[in-house]
């Protein structure tokens, strides 16, 4: 079990691959989190949004979870292993993490039950009802509006705030306020590859990252310098973070509030470092003129990241 005084580093969002037949392709899972594994990121997230929670089958996401736990074990170092387990009420979203929990899974990453908008109160109850539930399992709470359609405040966070399993968020709000609001909860909070040197400066532990699918040396370089308090390198190093977080955008294929997982996976792909295929159903996959046109646009960034860490090899 995660606790919070472990939590911190680069956790990468990991798309989930799939065969022609929208099975989870399991080979193909398990060669990713080898790659991620010897690059040297501190842990792999798994099916939250860009990870299709909601286009597996229960079976699928139980083989998920299992070849996860095999992979981190044969990893030379400690790879912290979080899923997403979220679900349409509380007794499914207690029957999948109490799942991982008793595979050995170090924490999960949920949106609260989302078909119908809860109310405060009630948010605080499942969040209650989980940690009470699943006791030998971190809980990160996946804090998006959009999908979970409610914002966890500074208020709610401190209301939940005495499970000792409930770890923290991971935060996707973008207004900065927000994030300086979240500093006396007594949990531990972390960011996405946007703003990952801000929040860093201001309390983080370390990014969520989509864009450590692609790059991870770039995004573990920016999170050594953050530790070593070099924020001038990091910032530039930021810069290039969200140039490539932008090639996801840089197309003409429609992007829905709340992301796209058929650009998400097009993006991974192009960036030729992890293969995931193409989205599960009733996702479709982009056209190959938009898969060109991100591929394009990370070709030229990636020289220039290439560049900068060249400069701060030493450094």
């Amino acid at each position: 079990m995660l606790t919070r005084e472990e939590v911190g580093g680069i956790y990468v969002l990991v798309p989930t691959p799939l065969d022609p037949k929208g099975r989870f392709d399991e080979d193909t899972f398990r060669e990713n989190v080898r790659k991620l594994c010897k690059s040297g990121v501190h842990g792999i997230a798994t099916t939250g949004t860009v990870g299709e929670f909601y286009t597996l089958s229960w079976e699928d996401h139980k083989r998920l979870i299992n070849a996860l736990v095999d992979e981190a074990s044969r990893c030379q170092q400690k790879l912290v292993t979080i899923v997403g387990c979220s679900g349409l009420n509380t007794r499914e979203v207690i029957e999948k993490t109490s799942y991982a929990e008793e595979q050995g899974v170090d924490a999960v990453m949920n949106v609260v039950p989302f078909y119908q908008k809860l109310l405060e109160w009630e948010v605080v109850e499942f969040w209650s009802d989980l940690a009470k539930a699943c006791p030998s399992i971190g809980i990160f709470i996946y804090n998006n509006p959009i999908t979970g359609r409610i914002l966890h405040t500074r208020e709610l966070y401190k209301k939940i705030a005495k499970y000792p399993n409930i770890l923290g968020s991971k935060e996707v709000v973008t207004n900065f306020d927000h994030w300086l609001s979240l500093r006396d909860t007594g949990l531990v909070h972390m960011h996405i590859d946007i703003l990952f040197v801000p929040t860093m400066m201001w309390g983080a532990k370390g990014c969520f990252s989509g864009g450590a699918c692609i790059r991870p040396d770039l995004l573990l370089k920016t999170y050594e310098l953050c530790k070593r308090g070099k924020w001038e390198k990091a910032k530039e190093l930021q810069y290039l973070i969200n140039e490539l977080m932008a090639c996801h955008d840089r197309h003409d294929y429609p992007i829905p509030p709340g992301g796209s997982p058929a650009v998400y996976k097009a993006f991974v792909e192009a960036g030729g470092f992890l293969k995931c295929g193409d989205p599960g159903k009733p996702y479709l996959p982009v056209g190959e003129s938009v898969k060109l046109q991100i591929k394009k646009e990370l070709e030229k960034v990636q020289k220039r990241i290439n560049e900068a860490l060249s400069r701060l090899n030493d450094f």
